[in-house]
């Protein structure tokens, strides 16, 4: 268990950040520890199947019984394909966490600088934005507990820095970082910054709304009217076949329906990802 928790990490030198910015609480070795039977029994079930197949082929097609030799790297490629896949999740878990911290993260820090034009200190400022029922609030939790746990602010603000999965966040960070430094005006740069996140956010709205035009005519024409021309064509041409449609009519109705089921939902969830996850 051992030499395979050291090749796993050797195999994802940056789990431990992966997990970090995937929001997950457990350690490198608790993670690998939970999760490495996962892939284990995967890979054993896909290897079973595979030797059903080869046996079937042996015994009942002849199959030379040499080809299990030659299958042996299969094997392994697939057990490596499998811990591959089970230990890239949290990548997985950081696209998706990224987006819906990125949604709100302009009104968390408008919030932030508007009580840091008020005259309230950096810590209240930050202790109030954690208190905002918003996604990116979490960030700011994260921020205010290891202050409060007795790390120093600006150690915490590293931290911040190197584990957030949000790169609008990070720059939040950095000019509070900068400005305890240096002591510059924080509400004069963080408000530039402000500035230009809404512009980044305003041209993903219009990139957006300039894919989405002829992504529309797509959809109408592959979703839509050829599906509708498709089964309007072969219902006239199995008119001219009775025999065929009375064979194959029940199994062609189902295969296109879940034909049909497939192809919208491929549309749904293409159009949500391509969705800009942004609040103005």
């Amino acid at each position: 268990m051992l030499l395979l928790e050291e090749l796993i990490k050797k195999l994802f030198p940056d789990l431990e950040i992966t997990l970090r910015k995937a929001g997950k609480k457990d350690s490198c070795e608790e993670y690998i520890h939970k999760f490495i039977k996962l892939p284990v029994l995967f890979s054993i079930v896909l290897n079973f199947f595979v030797l059903l197949v080869v046996a079937e082929g042996v015994f009942n097609r002849g199959w030379n019984i040499f080809i299990i030799i030659i299958l042996l790297p299969i094997f392994i490629i697939i057990t490596f394909f499998c811990v591959m896949f089970f230990f890239s999740l949290p990548k997985m878990s950081i696209s998706s966490r990224k987006t819906a911290l990125e949604s709100d993260i302009l009104y968390s820090s408008r919030f932030l600088l508007l009580k840091l034009e008020s005259g309230a200190p950096i810590l209240n400022a930050l202790i109030e934005a954690s208190k905002l029922n918003t996604k990116s609030s979490q960030l700011f939790r994260e921020i205010v507990t290891d202050i409060y746990l007795g790390t120093p602010i600006e150690e915490a603000l590293d931290i911040g820095i190197k584990y957030s999965p949000s790169p609008s966040f990070v720059k939040i960070l950095e000019e509070i970082k900068n400005s305890l430094k240096t002591g510059s005006d924080l509400e004069k740069s963080l408000k530039t910054t402000l500035e230009g996140m809404t512009k980044d956010h305003l041209l993903e709205i219009k990139a957006y709304g300039k894919k989405l035009s002829p992504l529309s005519m797509i959809y109408m024409i592959i979703g839509t009217i050829a599906p509708s021309l498709g089964s309007a064509i072969m219902v006239i041409g199995l008119g001219f076949l009775p025999d065929l449609a009375q064979n194959i009519a029940s199994h062609l109705f189902i295969f296109l329906t879940i034909g049909l089921i497939v192809l919208q939902f491929f549309f749904i969830l293409f159009f949500r990802a391509l969705k800009p996850q942004v609040m103005a």
